[in-house]
């Protein structure tokens, strides 16, 4: 393992810690986690909040032992790495999405020194942070981008007319642009509620069930 820096052995998360019925949350003191040779050890500076997360309290769907950390998305600088990984190193700023089979990244607060959270993430769910984004918005991206880009990738192709239902939502509006820029002109619908929301980069047609009809909106792409 690779690293240039002390690293504690536990941190102050915040988990559920009953095997069903784990909401409202709690502060629990759990060990640092060490990077197996295709993991990274990230000290966490951001991490969002995903409708996995109070699933996983409230259900336990996954046959975790409690305590269990969440925050699978996060954000933060790399503090160690395995011997295997590239592409990514100690120092860096990244963004990942969090092992499912660790903990994640949410630290309580009033820890004891100011101390921060940790997460293990897997190589290829990790990537270098651009300078143009910050920790906060960085964590708020890893399973909507890993979502939009599973469902888009293989399932087309150039030429392709996509249609990307929600496209206003968390994943739907990192699909538009994906699709924009690897494939040309695409298709969006939301919710008029949402109708705002559609005005990205590359998005031609932009369909609102209230207002506007698919036949109507396709013209409007053609002229």
């Amino acid at each position: 393992m690779k690293q240039t820096q002390t690293i504690p052995e536990t941190f102050l998360g915040v988990g559920y810690t009953r095997d069903r019925a784990g909401i409202p949350l709690e502060a629990v003191r759990v060990p640092v986690p060490r990077p197996a040779a295709d993991e990274v050890l990230i000290r966490v500076a951001a991490s969002s909040l995903n409708p996995l997360e109070y699933k996983l309290a409230d259900l336990n769907f996954m046959g975790r032992t409690p305590p269990v950390v969440l925050g699978l998305d996060l954000s933060g600088v790399v503090v160690a790495a395995g011997h295997h990984v590239q592409g990514v190193a100690v120092g860096d700023a990244v963004a990942a999405m969090a092992d499912l089979n660790g903990d994640g990244g949410w630290v309580a607060t009033g820890g004891s020194g100011g101390e921060g959270g940790y997460a293990v993430a897997r190589q290829f769910l990790t990537v270098r942070k651009p300078p143009s984004l910050s920790f906060r918005d960085a964590a708020a991206l890893p399973m909507c981008f890993l979502s939009a880009f599973a469902g888009l990738y293989e399932a087309v192709q150039g030429g392709d007319t996509v249609y990307i239902p929600g496209g206003g939502g968390g994943v739907g509006h990192l699909a538009v642009q994906m699709a924009a820029r690897v494939l040309g002109p695409g298709w969006s619908s939301a919710a008029a509620a949402r109708r705002n929301e559609l005005h990205w980069p590359g998005s031609p047609a932009r369909i609102t069930f209230s207002t506007t009809s698919a036949t109507t909106s396709r013209r409007k792409s053609r002229s």
